[in-house]
């Protein structure tokens, strides 16, 4: 039992780990995580151990190479984000807003790849590898309605739904009625629920066995998306559906498995082409 509690409180060490906060000594982790400073140098110890993490000098402490050859196993595994990506550029250089890719981990978006829009005023959006609440995003409320119900209760169950602005939802009921529609309908709309002024429509993607692994999406200034709303819906709707396509037809002829997971990449954010 010991074995797996320690297992269990690995994660939330790594969770520490981000691109604006890359580097954690000891003492910083221990009140991070609210555990004694002796268990925390053994978690860190531990993790160092099998590669996930590197100490540097002064004792501060890094990811490990590990996790790219990880990153590099699953990217052999699926690689939606290739599949989308050229998908991703033509959604852009045709409509010119700012669009997204996105999976679901540990109840959380992971952005994974992200491509900037052309107009003169454009969305900067989410960054590669950024994690953001399920409840107040277009492409997390797709990817949250395309769970399963015992999965969405239990979300709906364990998390609180802060409210981010003004239009996010907060009420779980009102969430269900939100999944519903989304569900019905095909699509989901951000209606300024993370950011004010921003709105978006995100669609599904689904594998050859019609399970929603991922979520495309495009973003606009609020006014413009109000403008073109059904210009925007039509070709996020089709972008997913491209995507969709490729997916399934290179998972049956053999050539990818498909899994529920990808991973960010370290490249920069590609221009529209």
């Amino acid at each position: 039992m010991s074995s797996l509690s320690t297992v269990r409180k690995l994660g939330p060490v790594l969770d520490l780990f981000s691109v604006d906060a890359p580097e954690w000594g000891v003492s910083e982790v221990s009140e991070a995580l609210g555990i004694p400073r002796s268990s925390t140098h053994a978690l860190l110890t531990s993790l160092v151990d099998i590669g996930l993490l590197q100490c540097r000098v002064r004792g501060r402490y890094r990811i490990g190479w590990r996790v790219v050859e990880l990153a590099e196993a699953l990217r052999g595994r699926l690689d939606v984000r290739s599949i989308a990506a050229p998908v991703l550029d033509n959604l852009v250089a045709q409509h010119g807003e700012t669009s997204h890719l996105a999976v679901m981990e540990r109840m959380q978006v992971l952005y994974v790849d992200k491509v900037m829009g052309t107009h003169n005023v454009t969305v900067q959006g989410a960054r590669i590898g950024a994690r953001l609440d399920l409840h107040c995003t277009g492409v997390g409320k797709l990817l949250l309605a395309y769970q399963g119900q015992a999965d969405i209760e239990m979300f709906l169950e364990r998390q609180t739904l802060p409210r981010r602005t003004p239009a996010t939802i907060t009420d779980p009921e009102a969430m269900l009625a939100e999944l519903r529609a989304i569900r019905r309908q095909g699509f989901a709309v951000d209606r300024g629920e993370a950011v004010a002024e921003i709105h978006c429509t995100a669609a599904p993607i689904r594998d050859d066995m019609g399970v929603v692994i991922a979520a495309v999406s495009s973003s606009a200034p609020k006014d413009r998306y109000a403008s073109r709303r059904a210009e925007i819906t039509q070709a996020v709707v089709a972008a997913a559906a491209e995507i969709t396509r490729t997916v399934s037809d290179t998972a049956k002829a053999g050539k990818l498995t498909v899994d529920q997971q990808t991973t960010p990449d370290v490249r920069e954010i590609r221009p529209a082409m």
